[in-house]
């Protein structure tokens, strides 16, 4: 008992002490002559890692282990100070910092300017110690600020520690946070892993890939100039401006401050070159950054802090947004140098993650034990006026004419109405229903329907529902769709039925379904039959023929770890002609007269088909580089109950790669699109596949675009199509400098295909139809030339056929990456 309240008693009297042991010193610093502060100056506690630097106003705070304790004071151009701080000494304390004048000796005047010699020494001299820095830990402090243009709408704050390992990259562990009560703890972004250290030889802002101005190559990047002149405790530093000497390379243009004796870079201002922008609807981009550093009386010069100031303007026509202002401010102290750093930070691949422990102790690490930079007093009076109405919605809200088709939400007023402000009335209006009302009875029955329609010579109007839905834990899926068909007065219905059975993995999948269908005789790889309703009913042509499909199916999914997804089904179907008049109806009344819809090879399909895939971007029809790929092998046999023995093999693939200019966040691409199939044995018409062509004026990436309307069939076929995306490079090398901020991008493109039909069939349409089956006859070549992204959303292709001469205009999405 005794010794139990002994250690309590010890407890007691030990925790105030350690707590009194902590001193916070506070001050401001100010320039001797003018009474200025002096903001962003660095204060060391002597002889340790441990610091700060002033905020906008000059002040800062500072904890200390004890009392008397020596600070250190710098900032370029001025005279640093040593200030003993004892316990007697009034709070806040001002230094006041005297202008240095620094002793030049002799300067040596050469063809050459002086700057490129320093830049020389100083990326020698960083090759020897940085290979000498293999790890470091730190203690980080960051705070953004996020402005529009009347004044700051939120301010987050962080408290971390941060690591870095000279193979692996940085690691930050979150400690505690803190922000204006606009912000949720979730939304608080702030932290220094992901800022620039500009000492690394390549770094990323804002996506581009930037050479750093002590990369081993700098001096075939940069141009150097000897600016000025200044000084810091008596030796000289070494003011030289930076500009870019590559017109089309992201790079940074500023001033840096070299160290003379050293020849260490001690502080940055710079910001990217105009090569580094942004398409619409980014109007304007800037960023600034400042950083500063120190070797503490070491060997290595490590980040002291980093300083970025930043304005988007956002808008199109008729829709504009306030000026997007955003200011970040961090500081590293407390470094220990090339220490051993815990394994589990590299076990994962965030950069983040989060001490639980501390995360929630609200504002104790801000006020007891971390070194803050102080608030200015702009923002301490953010941090009182703004409260959780102060909304990012509201302070961002956009003018201009489209404005007024915007419906604007409100929160709602103390009886729990929802008040909506609508532009296109002009006035607000008031409803009864709360938040807390569920949705109508309507919304219930439609919430998980679709509506489906398509238009051709066989169909004439189709129309339908679907109805899609999971259960269960999203486990089981069912899929149910029915229509009509008044071209032939058939419905077309089916059901689909998928289950996931493993508890704790989504990989495995089994399905099941039915369907009576209207099928397309040879199928497209790039073409649904809603999409090609757009030219039917136009009266430009037919882009499909069609047949009746009735059967069930059966299947397995898996999805591999390594990527992709092996399929395995098993198909039954009865495939049956349809018999019906041709309609020839175009809303534009042009008469078109369509073609007969062929017969098939009638019979019944028994087989398996094994898919192995990845990925659906090609769906974007080349708005986005896709790297997909789909083979497939189909096997039909009569011992299974089939009328045909075949085996059918398919491939589609997709390709995009970096070529030029690759430091920039959007380089320049080729895209490829490699489509082939074959088969042995006896392959009935209605397996045959396609070359896709231009279903009409508009011509998406990969389709012929100097063939229209109908593809190409054949029962073995082959097609590459690659075209490549120099982006506004070209534009920017005849002399248009802000091409990169207009979004436009120019591309060349080029095809190849041919298709290979049996004699069978061409002898069966020769004799039932007059005309044999559209094939390509010889190769077919193509090239052309395209404008992208018009208005941010059209491209304008010009294709010219090769091997049959012709020039073919066309429109299409914009290719955006």
């Amino acid at each position: 008992m005794q010794k139990a309240a002994f250690l309590i008693l010890t407890l007691l009297l030990i925790v105030p002490l350690q707590s009194r042991a902590q001193q916070t010193i506070e001050g401001t610093v100010l320039d001797a002559e003018t009474g200025e502060t002096l903001p962003s100056a660095h204060v060391i506690i002597k002889d340790t890692y441990k610091g700060t630097i002033t905020n906008q106003d000059g002040e800062f705070r500072l904890m200390v282990p004890s009392l008397p304790a020596t600070i250190v004071v710098r900032f370029i151009g001025f005279q640093s100070k040593e200030v003993t701080i004892t316990a007697q000494a009034q709070s806040p304390i001002e230094i006041k910092l005297e202008p240095s004048v620094a002793d030049m000796g002799e300067i040596v005047v050469s063809g050459e300017d002086p700057a490129i010699a320093i830049m020389k020494e100083v990326i020698r001299r960083k090759k020897i110690w940085r290979a000498d820095l293999k790890t470091y830990k730190a203690e980080a402090y960051t705070r953004q600020q996020i402005k529009n243009d009347t004044s700051i709408v939120s301010i987050s704050e962080s408290i971390s520690e941060a690591y870095w390992h000279h193979e692996k990259g940085h690691r930050e562990v979150l400690r505690s946070k803190r922000q204006t009560a606009n912000l949720e703890q979730e939304a608080n972004f702030a932290g220094v892993s992901y800022l620039p250290n500009f000492y690394d030889d390549n770094l990323d802002i804002a996506g581009f890939n930037m050479v750093g101005v002590t990369h081993p190559d700098a001096l075939k990047f940069y141009t150097f100039y000897l600016e000025d002149i200044l000084s810091l405790d008596g030796q000289v530093v070494y003011e030289l401006s930076v500009t870019s000497n590559r017109k089309l390379q992201p790079l940074f243009e500023g001033t840096i401050y070299v160290l003379g004796e050293e020849y260490a870079l001690l502080e940055v201002d710079l910001k990217p070159n105009s090569v580094v922008a942004f398409p619409a609807p980014v109007q304007d981009f800037n960023l600034t950054y400042s950083q500063q550093f120190s070797n503490f009386g070491g060997e290595f010069w490590l980040p002291v802090d980093v300083r970025i100031e930043g304005l988007v303007e956002v808008g199109v026509i008729g829709l504009r947004f306030p000026p997007i202002g955003f200011k970040q401010v961090a500081k590293l102290n407390d470094y220990e140098v090339n220490v051993e750093l815990p394994d589990s930070l590299y076990e994962e691949q965030d950069l983040f993650s989060v001490d639980s422990t501390t995360i929630n102790a609200g504002d104790s690490l801000f006020v007891s034990e971390i070194d803050v930079i102080p608030l200015d007093t702009q923002e301490q009076q953010a941090y009182e006026n703004i409260d959780s109405t102060v909304t990012l919605e509201k302070a961002f809200r956009p003018t201009g004419f489209f404005t007024r088709f915007i419906d604007w939400d409100e929160e709602s007023d103390d009886s729990g109405t929802t008040v909506t402000v609508s532009g296109s009335s002009g006035g607000a209006r008031g409803g009864d229903s709360t938040a807390s009302s569920g949705p109508s009875l309507w919304n219930k029955m439609t919430r998980y329907v679709s509506v489906q329609g398509r238009y051709n010579r066989v169909d004439a109007l189709y129309g339908g529902l679907k109805h899609e839905r999971r259960y269960v834990d999203q486990r089981i899926s069912s899929e149910l769709f029915g229509g009509y068909s008044i071209g032939y007065d058939e419905f077309s219905y089916g059901l689909r039925m998928g289950w996931w059975p493993l508890p704790d993995s989504r990989r495995f999948a089994l399905y099941a379904g039915f369907q009576s269908v209207t099928d397309t005789r040879y199928n497209s790889q790039l073409f649904t039959k809603t999409i090609t309703s757009i030219p039917a009913v136009l009266g430009y042509g037919d882009y499909f023929d069609y047949y009746r499909k009735e059967g069930v199916y059966a299947g397995t999914a898996y999805r591999l770890r390594r990527g992709g997804t092996l399929d395995l089904r098993y198909k039954y179907q009865e495939h049956s002609n349809i018999e019906s008049e041709i309609t020839n109806y175009d809303i534009l009344g042009q008469n078109s007269s369509f073609r007969p819809n062929p017969d098939i090879d009638e019979g019944t399909l028994s087989a398996f088909q094994l898919t192995l895939s990845e990925g659906d971007e090609k769906k974007g029809y080349g708005a986005v580089g896709a790297n997909d790929y789909a083979f497939s092998i189909e096997q039909s046999a009569t011992f299974m109950g089939s009328d045909w023995n075949y085996t059918r093999f398919k491939m589609d693939v997709y390709r995009s790669f970096e070529t030029f200019y690759q430091r920039r966040l959007f380089p320049n691409r080729l895209h490829m699109r490699l489509n082939a199939g074959t088969y042995l044995g006896d392959l009935p018409i209605q397996k045959n596949g396609t070359l896709d062509v231009a279903p009409g004026a508009i011509t998406p990436f990969g389709a012929f675009r100097a063939a229209r309307y109908i593809p190409y069939e054949g029962a073995s076929y082959f097609a590459l199509n690659a075209e490549h995306n120099f982006k506004s490079v070209p534009l920017e090398l005849l002399g248009w400098r802000d091409a990169g901020q207009s979004g436009l991008s120019v591309i060349i493109f080029g095809g190849v295909g041919k298709s290979w039909i049996k004699q069978s069939q061409v002898n069966q349409f020769e004799q039932s139809y007059g005309y044999t089956p559209y094939t390509t006859e010889n190769l077919h070549l193509e090239a052309g030339l395209s404008l992208s992204n018009i208005f941010n959303l059209f491209r304008a292709d010009v294709a010219y056929r090769i091997d049959n001469p012709g020039i073919f205009l066309g429109v299409s999405i914009a290719r955006f990456f």
